[in-house]
C-alpha cells in the first residue's frame, strides 16, 4: 500500500482497530485510607539509583524484595529515557507490584511521556544502551537490540501491555499523583475521564502505528513525526500527546505559582485533592520543593544523574506530612520555591546580584536611546562573571521623601529611586516580577541601577515585529498580576516599552519612576483593567502595612506609605 493511499485506508484500518480492542475495565483510581505512601520521581533508566533508594526508605530488603508491608509507593512515569537500563527498572516495578500486593501494599506506577514515546514509536532519547539491553540482533542502519525492543512495546508485547493498563492520573489519601502537571485542558473532567481518555487515545495511535507498518504503508525507519499527519488527530491532540495535556505539562514546574493557582486550585477541589505530586521538570536545586503553600510538590530531582546532574529523591507521605528523604541523607522538610523561578546569572541569589551591581566594576557605559531618561547600559565584570543593567538618574524631586508638606505637584515627580522601592517592595510580596536594583554612583552622580534580563525584549517590539510568545504559562494571567501591582503603587506610565519578556517569554516589570503618587481612584490607563483578587494576591496584600513597609521609609514620604497601605486595603475589598 503506498502512502498516499493511507487517507483512504485508514478509516478501515481503524475499524479494525476499534474491533480489537478490549473493553476498557471499570476503576476507580481512587485509593483511601492509606497510611504511608511513598512518591519517586522520574527515574530514566538509573536502575541502581532506583533501586538504593527504595532500600534507603525502606521499602526493599537487601535481596531487593519487597519489605514496605502496607506501604503505597507511587512511580511518577518515565521509567525509560536518556539512560541505558529503562528495561531493568520496568522488570523490578512489575515484580514489586506482586509482592506488594501480597504483603497488603500496594505499587503505583504512572505513564509518563517518556513511555507514551517508547509505545508510539518516538525513540528521540533511547540510548543505544537501552536498545542493547532487550538483544543483540543487528541490521544495517540499525542499533543492536532496535527490532526486539520494538517487538517488546507492542500493545500485545511484554512491556507494552504492561504500559498500556497503567493511569496517568492516580488518587490517594487527599494527594492527587500526575507525570506533568494539571492544566486547563483537564477542568470539569473526573479522574475516570482523564484516565479513560487519555488511555483510549495512547492505545487508538499505538495500535495505529504498528497497523500502519504491518500493512506496509511506513518503513522501519519511519520516524514518529513522519507518521503524525497519517494517524488520527484527534487521538494526537488528546492528553498523553499535547503539550498542556497531564504526561507533558510543565506549567504547574514552571510558570509563576500565583498565576497558576486559580485553574489549579478548581482542579483539585473538583478531583477531591489537597494538593498534586508532579515529575517530569527536574527542580532548578534537585531537591524535592513544594509551591504554593504545599498546593504542588515537585518530585523529579533528576535521578539519572548523568543526564541531569540530580539526585535520587523520594517523597514519604504519612499522618498529614510530607517529608523529603535523600540516600544517606534521611528525611528532610521539603524546601519552598519562591513564587517565581527564573534564569539567575550564575545561580546567584537576589543578594549576591545586589552585591554584583553595587561593587563590580564598570567596564562599559552605552546609551541606550529609549524613554525620556535617556538611560545608560552599564557592563560589570568581576572575577569571571559578566552583568548588565540599566543605570538612571533622572530625579526631578529631590528630597521629597523628607519635605515636611506634600503638594499634588509631587505627584507627578519623576525619580530614579522609585526602580529601587517597586524592587523591593514586589520582593516584601513576594511576587518576583520585577528586576533587581541598587542605588549607585557613576562618575560621582547618584542613581539607581536595575539588573538587565539577556535576551528580553518588551511588548512594543513583540507587536511591531509579530512576534508569538513561546510559553505555555498564561499570560493574561501574569498580566492580572501586573494590574494588581500597578493598581497598589498608582502606576501612571504602564506602557509597551516597559512591560519585558525574558527569554522563557515570562512577563517581568521595568520603569517605575513615576509611581507611588497619593491621589486616590485608579489610574487613567487602568480604568478599564479587569482583576482578578486570587488568595494569593488577596495574603500579599495583607503585608502591605505600616510596619512591613518601614524599610521604604527612607525613600518614600509619610503621604506615600500611607497611600500604598489605603489602596492595599481597597484591594482586598474586591474579594
Amino acid at each position: 500500500m503506498r502512502p498516499s493511499l493511507l487517507k483512504t485506508a485508514w478509516p478501515v484500518l481503524a475499524c479494525w482497530l476499534l474491533a480489537a480492542l478490549p473493553a476498557v475495565a471499570t476503576e476507580s483510581w481512587r485509593i483511601e485510607g492509606v497510611e504511608r505512601v511513598v512518591a519517586v520521581g522520574d527515574v530514566h533508566g538509573a536502575y541502581e539509583e532506583l533501586q538504593a533508594l527504595l532500600a534507603d526508605v525502606g521499602l526493599v530488603d537487601a535481596e531487593g524484595r519487597w519489605a514496605g508491608g502496607a506501604t503505597h509507593l507511587v512511580s511518577m512515569g518515565d521509567l525509560l529515557g536518556r539512560g541505558d537500563y529503562g528495561r531493568q527498572v520496568m522488570d523490578l516495578l512489575m515484580r514489586l507490584q506482586q509482592e506488594a500486593a501480597a504483603a497488603g501494599g500496594a505499587v503505583h506506577v504512572l505513564l509518563g511521556n517518556h513511555e507514551v514515546m517508547s509505545l508510539v514509536n518516538d525513540l528521540r532519547y533511547v540510548s543505544q544502551g537501552d536498545y542493547a539491553q532487550f538483544g543483540a540482533a543487528t541490521r544495517t542502519g540499525f542499533p543492536a537490540g532496535f527490532f526486539e525492543r520494538r517487538a517488546a512495546f507492542r500493545p500485545d508485547g511484554a512491556y507494552g501491555r504492561w504500559l498500556l493498563s497503567l493511569p496517568f492520573a492516580i488518587v490517594i489519601n487527599d494527594t492527587l499523583f500526575v507525570h506533568g502537571g494539571l492544566s486547563s485542558r483537564v477542568e470539569g473532567l473526573s479522574l475516570a475521564a482523564i484516565n479513560t481518555g487519555a488511555k483510549e487515545d495512547l492505545r487508538t495511535v499505538t495500535e495505529g502505528w504498528h497497523a500502519l507498518l504491518a500493512a506496509g504503508v511506513v518503513a522501519d525507519e519511519t520516524t514518529f513525526h513522519e507518521l503524525r499527519d497519517r494517524l488520527p488527530a484527534e487521538a494526537l491532540e488528546g492528553l498523553p500527546f499535547h503539550p498542556d495535556g497531564v504526561a507533558w505539562y510543565r506549567g504547574n514546574a514552571r510558570c509563576h505559582a500565583w498565576a497558576e493557582a486559580p485553574v489549579l486550585r478548581g482542579i483539585l477541589e473538583e478531583l477531591g485533592a489537597a494538593r498534586v505530586v508532579i515529575g517530569h521538570t527536574p527542580t532548578e536545586s534537585r531537591r524535592a520543593t513544594s509551591r504554593l503553600g504545599g498546593m504542588v510538590y515537585r518530585v523529579d530531582a533528576g535521578m539519572n544523574r548523568a543526564a541531569y546532574q540530580g539526585r535520587a529523591v523520594a517523597l514519604d507521605i504519612s499522618d498529614g506530612t510530607v517529608l523529603a528523604h535523600y540516600p544517606g541523607e534521611g528525611s528532610r522538610v521539603v524546601e519552598a520555591e519562591p513564587a517565581r523561578l527564573w534564569d539567575r546569572p550564575y545561580g546567584m541569589s537576589d543578594a549576591e546580584i545586589e552585591d554584583f551591581l553595587r561593587t563590580a566594576p564598570v567596564t562599559r557605559v552605552e546609551e541606550l536611546g529609549e524613554g525620556v531618561t535617556r538611560p545608560l547600559r552599564l557592563t560589570l565584570e568581576r572575577d569571571g562573571k559578566v552583568m548588565q543593567g540599566v543605570f538612571k538618574t533622572v530625579d526631578t524631586d529631590p528630597g521629597l521623601e523628607s519635605t515636611r508638606r506634600w503638594s499634588r505637584a509631587a505627584d507627578r515627580a519623576d525619580r530614579h529611586i522609585y526602580d529601587l522601592v517597586a524592587y523591593r517592595l514586589d520582593r516584601m510580596l513576594g511576587l518576583e516580577m520585577v528586576p533587581v536594583a541598587v542605588t549607585r554612583e557613576l562618575d560621582g552622580q547618584a542613581g539607581t541601577l536595575q539588573y538587565w534580563l539577556p535576551d528580553s525584549f518588551h511588548e512594543g517590539k513583540r507587536r511591531e515585529r509579530g512576534m508569538a510568545l513561546q510559553t505555555g504559562c498564561s499570560i493574561a494571567a501574569q498580566f492580572n498580576l501586573m494590574n494588581v501591582f500597578d493598581l497598589l503603587i498608582f502606576n501612571v506610565d504602564r506602557n509597551l516599552g516597559n512591560v519585558l519578556y525574558d527569554e522563557r517569554h515570562q512577563v517581568w516589570l521595568i520603569d517605575h519612576s513615576r509611581a507611588f503618587g497619593t491621589e486616590r481612584g485608579v489610574p487613567a490607563m487602568l480604568e478599564d483593567a479587569q482583576v482578578q483578587l486570587t488568595p494569593e494576591l488577596d495574603a500579599a496584600l495583607a503585608r502591605v502595612t505600616a510596619e512591613q513597609l518601614e524599610p521604604l521609609r527612607p525613600y518614600l514620604h509619610r503621604r506615600q506609605l500611607d497611600a500604598l497601605v489605603s489602596r492595599a486595603q481597597a484591594l482586598r475589598g474586591l474579594r
